[in-house]
């Protein structure tokens, strides 16, 4: 009996160590498997984290050039009306040019010196080219700005605007002086007007004249 006892107390001396080796082991095994999981949670809750700023800033760069993008598209009409307002404007003084060169020209034919008014015609059409040029300096120059909005900002709308702004005012000027030109044209011609009126009127009165005296 005693030597049963004695066989049990050395097997339990011998397997407690190893038991308690085994529990050891086996929570630290737990500790480190806990620590690699609240890592990975970290690394996963800092990803979204960084995900939803980069969302947040994606959103926030769209709406800005959304709100560049309606400038733009304001601006860009608000300079097409323009162009075309000038544009008729130059062709109705290409018109009345040639009205003129008309009028010169019958005037001519009754033998009136017409010299000074052919002379500010040909000064007043070179005005009427340059306008023209201009206003479609104004077209090539919007649409050049216009290639080139791609993710741009309110800054560079706004100096393209200003370039374009000065360009339109010089075209708006060159169009008066034209149209200044012409009216010089008109009233150069008032004298041959007059003495072609006052020619039709005797030539009116002597035809009358002559048949008033075969009737007699």
């Amino acid at each position: 009996m005693k030597n049963k006892l004695l066989i049990l107390t050395v097997v339990s001396l011998l397997v407690l160590p190893n038991l308690s080796f085994a529990e050891s082991a086996t929570s630290t095994n737990v500790r480190e498997g806990n620590g690699v999981k609240t890592e990975e949670k970290r690394e996963t809750i800092r990803d979204e984290i960084e995900a939803k700023k980069e969302s947040l800033k994606n959103s926030i760069e769209e709406r800005k050039q959304n709100a560049v993008d309606k400038i733009e598209e304001r601006v860009n009409k608000f300079v097409q009306n323009m162009i075309k307002r000038y544009n008729a404007a130059t062709n109705r003084l290409e018109i009345l040019g040639n009205r003129i060169d008309s009028r010169i020209a019958r005037i001519k034919v009754a033998g009136i010196d017409v010299q000074e008014a052919e002379k500010l015609l040909v000064e007043a059409r070179a005005k009427i080219a340059t306008a023209k040029a201009n206003v479609a300096k104004i077209n090539l120059e919007s649409s050049a700005s216009s290639s080139l909005i791609a993710s741009t900002t309110k800054e560079i709308v706004k100096k393209n605007f200003e370039t374009t702004k000065t360009q339109m005012e010089k075209a708006k000027e060159d169009i008066k002086e034209a149209h200044a030109a012409l009216i010089e044209v008109v009233k150069s011609l008032k004298p041959g007007d007059n003495k072609l009126k006052n020619s039709s009127a005797a030539t009116v009165a002597s035809s009358t004249a002559t048949t008033t005296e075969a009737e007699d």
